[in-house]
């Protein structure tokens, strides 16, 4: 039996520094901030390992400016190099420092106009990184209609800002086209979940396209010939051996689903349907298979109340015997509304036995320790929700990010599940970190820190058992603190 140890603390690390910031790059952590010596700013970035010992540093001179005259630093990892972005109180415009995976200074960027920082975002949504690639969706609406096109762009040089030049458009069949969804690319291919709302292709298709041409590979329908079912995004797995595609994802009958006349009826039922389907290289469905999760309510809940499920998967693993796992968030309305809020996440077991998958005992329900942990009667609190305007992008819910991501980790130890929950708390103006785990044989809410909003707090996974989170405890104070969960 798995009990929750008392929380270790195996180091706290301070730097004097100001607006200061962490980042997990190629496998070790950064923190980075402002240092003020002899009346000149320098930005001081420091490598660590996972157990926070530096392992070195450097040192960027920002000239004669207090360090209360600069943002709070941010950064991010685009195409392979660290980026960290220094930008002052008083302009806008943003220096860049560029590390590569070896800690060696590539570039240092002035004078970046914030507007034209990663401009692409900007104008462009659905963005894919790839290598020096980038890949976006892009619609439009005109006389004809929506028209959607899948755009490639290259990364001009990684010695400047990040600027692109396109390298090719492809457009998509012009009719009933309602959404469309990148979710794999490598040098070879680019791979999409797309919904056709009508017309003859009515259904849900994965289109793989060249990603050195453009040009459409195949398409592969998701439903058989004449079938109304909806297939909804889940996650996939390519299997390089077998240059085989898995798609998994939550299935819903045309009675529960409607998008067409803006219905939807998946109140109370008493199973979730996921589908499991394999699409070998050249585009052909080699299997096809339905699998029926129960749906299981805690015995406290009232039969009057409404019961919505939706099921976002994550995390598709294949073992040597060839069973299949996956990770699942369950997300729970209970008012029909077009709002879900984060109420669970099981880890789901698929053996195979002939040749077909047979569910490992397992059900889909909410956690009613994680439910007490959001319950809100703020209609305006976004803790772990996900919302749509309307039941026309309905199957946006499977894919889109959150707002306030709240579960932070999952796992299981002697087969006890154990979450990592975070929370936004706005009458208190802070985010708390808590553990939901087994404390002498029961479950419980231990909570682990709670930081202040204006510390900056950050929290960067480290692995399944450790976790740091970085925060700017005073002025010239930058704290990280290693957690063993």
């Amino acid at each position: 039996m798995f009990f929750l140890t008392p929380i270790l603390f195996a180091q706290i690390k301070q730097f004097n520094l100001s607006k200061g910031n962490s980042q997990l790059f190629n496998g070790n952590l950064y923190s980075f901030g402002i240092n003020s010596q002899k009346q000149n700013a320098n930005c001081i970035i420091y490598k660590l390992d996972k157990q926070l010992k530096v392992l070195d540093s450097l040192v960027f001179d920002l000239g004669k400016i207090p360090p209360d005259n600069f943002l709070q630093l941010f950064s991010d990892t685009l195409h392979g190099f660290l980026n960290v972005y220094v930008q002052r109180k008083d302009k806008k415009l943003i220096t860049i420092l560029r590390l590569n995976k070896l800690f060696d200074r590539v570039a240092t960027i002035e004078n970046v106009d914030i507007a034209r920082l990663n401009s692409i975002s900007n104008f462009e949504s659905e963005l894919f990184y790839y290598a020096n690639s980038v890949y976006t969706i892009k619609n439009q609406i005109d006389t004809g209609g929506k028209q959607f096109y899948l755009n490639k762009y290259e990364l001009k040089s990684e010695l400047q800002n990040f600027e692109y030049e396109p390298k090719w458009q492809f457009p998509f069949e012009r009719k009933n086209i309602n959404s469309a969804h990148i979710f794999y690319a490598d040098k070879n291919v680019v791979m999409l979940y797309v919904n056709v709302t009508g017309g003859a292709k009515f259904g849900q298709w994965i289109l793989k396209v060249n990603a050195n041409t453009g040009k459409l590979i195949r398409g592969t329908k998701l439903n058989d010939r004449g079938e109304t079912t909806s297939y909804q995004y889940g996650t996939y797995l390519i299997d390089t051996a077998k240059k085989t595609t898995t798609v998994l994802g939550q299935r819903f009958t045309a009675a529960q689903l409607d998008q067409k006349g803006n219905k939807l009826a998946i109140s109370n039922t008493p199973l979730v349907s996921v589908y499991i389907i394999e699409i070998d290289s050249a585009g052909e469905v080699l299997s096809k298979q339905d699998i029926k999760i129960p749906v299981n309510e805690p015995k406290t809940t009232s039969k009057k109340i409404i019961s919505n499920y939706i099921l976002r998967m994550d995390k598709l693993t294949r073992s040597p015997i060839g069973a299949l796992s996956f990770e699942g968030d369950i997300y729970k309305n209970t008012d029909n509304t077009l709002c879900y809020l984060y109420a669970n996440t099981i880890s789901y077991q698929l053996i195979p036995e002939d040749e077909s998958f047979i569910l490992e005992k397992n059900s889909l329900g909410s956690n009613q320790m994680i439910e007490k942990y959001y319950f809100n009667t703020d209609k305006m609190d976004m803790n772990g929700k996900i919302c749509i305007d309307s039941i026309s992008q309905f199957e946006t819910f499977f894919y889109k990010a959150t707002n306030f991501p709240v579960k932070k980790q999952f796992k299981t130890v002697d087969n006890n599940a154990v979450w990592l929950l975070s929370r936004s708390d706005i009458k208190k103006n802070s985010i708390n970190y808590t553990v939901l785990g087994l404390v002498n044989k029961i479950y419980q809410l231990i909570t682990l820190d709670e930081i202040l909003k204006a510390k900056n707090p950050l929290m960067i996974t480290l692995n399944h058992a450790q976790f740091a989170l970085s925060s700017q405890e005073e002025e010239g104070k930058f704290q990280l603190k290693l957690i063993t969960w």
